[in-house]
């Protein structure tokens, strides 16, 4: 039979195996919880690296789809003004003839 010693040193015993078990449960948790943490940080880094990429292959994109519409309009509005120059041109040609004519007329008559 156990004494009452035997008995209070068994109960010291499990309390300290018990309070290890919990130490250890404790230390566990903390390396879960930093491991954790550390992928949840790589992964946030990753996403967000992924993210710049994608907002910059974007932007890029954007701007060369921007730079040929200005060059398409540019040609458009380029090939307008020749026309409007062109009919300028022949306007005033035709306005220099009439001019001439219509001194040399004055000088002729």
């Amino acid at each position: 039979m156990y004494t009452l010693l035997e008995s209070f040193k068994a109960v010291l015993e499990k309390e300290r195996e018990a309070e290890k078990i919990i130490q250890q449960a404790k230390e566990q948790a903390d390396k879960i919880r930093k491991n954790a943490q550390e992928k949840a940080e790589a992964v946030y880094r990753e996403t967000y690296q992924d993210t710049i990429a994608e907002t910059e292959r974007k932007s890029i994109e954007i701007k060369e789809q921007a730079k040929k519409n200005a060059e398409s309009e540019a040609q458009i509005f380029i090939k307008r003004a020749e026309k409007v120059k062109k009919k300028i041109l022949a306007s005033a040609e035709q306005n220099l003839c009439k001019a001439v004519d219509s001194i040399l007329e004055e000088i002729l008559s």
